[in-house]
C-alpha cells in the first residue's frame, strides 16, 4: 500500500517530527555518527562516492550543510526523537546541473527494516511537494530493491532510466498532481 505524502502532515520548517523521528539540518558534531552511515560498504554500495573514511565523511556534512545554506534543502540528519540518537541521513537536494530537486536517504545498516526511511522520506517529500516544488525526483540503481520498494510506498512512479552521476539510474518521479509519470513524460531524456 502506498503512503500518499498528501494524506500527510505537512511539516513547515525543521526541524519535522514523525511519529518517531525527528528530521533536522546537519551539523559539525554529526560527523561521527554520519561516518557509521557513510563508512559502511553495504550502505555506501549503490552510492556515488562509495565508502567514505573520516576526512570524506567530514567534507559530506559539510557540503549539505553549504547546500541548506545556500538553497535552503538539502539531506537533514534523521535522529531517533526518543532517544535522539541519529540514524541517518533522508531529504532533498539538486541534481548536479539540474533543476530537479531529488529525495534520498542512507540510514545505518542497525536501523534497516524497522520503516525509518519510509517514514523520513513520506515527510520530506510531503513537505517539498507542498513548500517548493511540482516534483520531486529519485534517482535508484536499478539492483537496489530495496530503495526502490521505499519509492514505490512513497506513490513515487518509475518514469525511466537515465545517466546522473556517470551511472545509469532508474528514475522515480512525484508531483503535486495525480497524472501518472509515464503519461507526462514519453521520452525522458528529452525531459530531464
Amino acid at each position: 500500500m502506498a503512503t500518499d505524502p498528501a494524506a500527510l502532515p505537512v511539516p513547515t520548517a525543521l526541524p519535522f517530527h514523525t511519529r518517531r523521528l525527528t528530521i533536522r539540518p546537519l551539523s559539525l558534531s554529526d560527523v561521527a555518527a554520519m561516518h557509521v552511515v557513510y563508512s559502511d560498504p553495504e550502505v555506501t554500495r549503490f552510492v556515488p562516492g562509495g565508502v567514505r573514511d573520516a576526512y570524506g565523511t567530514r567534507q559530506r556534512v559539510i557540503d549539505l550543510m553549504a547546500h541548506h545554506d545556500r538553497h535552503g534543502v538539502s539531506k537533514w540528519a534523521v535522529t531517533l526523537t526518543a532517544s535522539g540518537a541519529l540514524i541517518g541521513d533522508c531529504g532533498l537536494q539538486f541534481l548536479p546541473g539540474r533543476a530537479d530537486l531529488e529525495l534520498g536517504f542512507h540510514f545505518a545498516r542497525a536501523y534497516w527494516g524497522h520503516g525509518y526511511a519510509t517514514e523520513a522520506a513520506s515527510a520530506c517529500l510531503a513537505w517539498a511537494l507542498a513548500n517548493r516544488t511540482e516534483r520531486v525526483l529519485a534517482i535508484v540503481d536499478p539492483r537496489h530493491e530495496t530503495s526502490r520498494r521505499v519509492l514505490t510506498k512513497l506513490g513515487m512512479q518509475p518514469i525511466g532510466r537515465d545517466q546522473i552521476l556517470d551511472r545509469t539510474w532508474i528514475v522515480y518521479e512525484s508531483t503535486r498532481h495525480t497524472t501518472p509519470g509515464h503519461l507526462k513524460h514519453r521520452n525522458l531524456r528529452d525531459k530531464i
